[in-house]
């Protein structure tokens, strides 16, 4: 008794109509085996891009602080010259050399700022000397 590949799907189905259980169990078998088989790529898949992202953003940050590095080097052979040594003093420190004179310039704000008559906080008029306060 010899089937022909059409008689297959018939064969699956008694004769009633409803599935046998052996077709049942295969086509059972099959579906869990796809979901375990995608499963089984899925994760690992999930794993590699989260490691990818990990190794990208360790990329970077060394990456920035190489650049910091080397501008910081270059701050080092900097402060290692004199000219830029006295500059900084002068600028920062208001350091002066022996025989210089430092002059320091004082503004007093109320020269400067002009608070408006209806001016909600008079504490602030009062600091800055303004009579009105």
């Amino acid at each position: 008794m010899s089937t022909a590949p059409a008689d297959l799907p018939t064969q699956a189905r008694r004769r009633d109509g409803r599935p046998r259980p052996l077709a049942v169990l295969i086509s059972l078998v099959i579906v869990v085996s796809a979901v375990g088989l995608l499963a089984v790529l899925l994760f690992p898949w999930q794993s590699l891009t989260s490691q990818r992202r990990s190794i990208d953003h360790a990329a970077d940050t060394l990456e920035r602080l190489q650049a910091e590095t080397s501008h910081l080097a270059v701050q080092v052979a900097e402060a290692k010259d004199p000219v830029v040594v006295e500059r900084i003093a002068r600028e920062q420190l208001s350091l002066v050399r022996e025989g210089d004179t430092l002059y320091r310039l004082n503004v007093d704000p109320a020269d400067v700022i002009t608070l408006p008559s209806s001016w909600p906080l008079p504490g602030v008029a009062h600091l800055l000397g303004d009579g009105e306060g």
